[in-house]
C-alpha cells in the first residue's frame, strides 16, 4: 500500500470545551494568546511546519471566536509556511463527547486512510512523522503521543529510616509515568469497524481508547521533548519561556 503523504492526512483538533478566563476574559482555548499568537494557530503551525495542510476544527462553546481565530490562522504566512490551508471549523455541539466529534469531522474526509487528532490546548514540539512511523510500523486503530507524568513539583528524596531530605529532583517530571499526550493517528477503516457506533457523549479518551487498548490495537509513541498542557496563567508564563528566543 502507497503510504499517503502528510499533505493528504487530514488533522482533526479538537477544540470544543468549555470558555475558560486564562486573560481576564471568557474564551475558547483556541483563542488563548500565548507568546503572541493563538493556541489554534501554534497547533496548526506545528502541523504545517512538518508537511500537513488539511484541518478541521471542531468547534462547541464560542464557535463564532474560534472562527474568526481561524480566519486569521488561514492568512497566517509563518503558519501556512507559502501553502494554502484547507481548513475548515466545524461546529459539533455545546455538549457533545470527543468521540461523536472526532467521527463528525472524519466523515467530512471520506478518502482519507489515516487521519490525525489533537487537542487545541497542547505547546510541544512533538515529532509527528516519527509517531506516525510507529502508527505504520505497529498496524493499530490509533497511536497517541506519551509524555511523561508531568508535575511542577519537585520530588524528595528521603532517607527511609531517618526525617532526614537527601534531595530535590532536578527536573518536576514523574520519569517512571506515562500519560497520553494528544496527538494521535488513526486508521479509518479500522476505528470504523472497532466502533460501528457513536453515542453523543462519548469519550475519546474515556471510552473509545479503553476499548482500543483492550482489543490490543492501541500503539504509543514516547515523546520525551517538550509538552505543556495550557489550562492556567502559569502553564501559559512556562510555554512563553520555552518559545522565546534563545539569547
Amino acid at each position: 500500500m502507497v503510504r499517503e503523504p502528510a499533505s493528504e492526512i487530514p488533522v482533526v483538533i479538537l477544540a470544543g470545551g468549555d470558555l475558560v478566563d486564562l486573560q481576564g476574559r471568557l474564551q475558547p482555548k483556541a483563542c488563548v494568546t500565548v507568546a503572541g499568537q493563538s493556541m489554534l494557530a501554534h497547533v496548526v503551525a506545528l502541523y504545517t511546519a512538518q508537511g500537513f495542510r488539511r484541518f478541521t476544527v471542531c468547534s462547541g462553546s464560542g464557535h463564532d471566536q474560534v472562527a474568526r481565530v481561524a480566519d486569521v490562522v488561514r492568512e497566517s504566512p509563518a503558519v501556512a509556511r507559502g501553502h494554502d490551508l484547507d481548513l475548515g471549523v466545524l461546529f459539533t455541539g455545546d455538549q457533545a463527547g470527543t468521540a461523536r466529534r472526532i467521527r463528525e469531522a472524519i466523515q467530512l474526509w471520506p478518502q482519507a486512510r489515516t487521519v490525525a487528532v489533537s487537542y487545541v490546548d497542547i505547546i510541544s514540539n512533538v515529532d509527528l512523522t516519527a509517531v506516525r512511523e510507529t502508527h505504520d510500523k505497529e498496524r493499530v486503530t490509533a497511536t497517541l503521543t506519551a509524555v511523561n507524568l508531568p508535575t511542577r513539583f519537585k520530588p524528595l528524596g528521603v532517607n527511609l529510616f531517618t526525617a532526614r531530605v537527601r534531595g530535590l529532583a532536578n527536573k518536576p517530571i514523574t520519569e517512571d509515568t506515562l500519560v497520553s499526550g494528544g496527538f494521535y493517528f488513526i486508521d479509518r477503516e479500522r476505528l470504523s469497524a472497532a466502533v460501528p457506533e457513536w453515542s453523543e457523549h462519548d469519550s475519546f479518551e474515556q471510552d473509545t481508547l479503553p476499548s482500543l487498548a483492550a482489543a490490543a490495537s492501541l500503539a504509543y509513541h514516547k515523546h520525551d521533548g517538550y509538552w505543556q498542557p495550557i489550562d492556567s496563567g502559569r502553564d501559559v508564563r512556562t510555554a512563553e519561556g520555552f518559545l522565546s528566543p534563545r539569547g
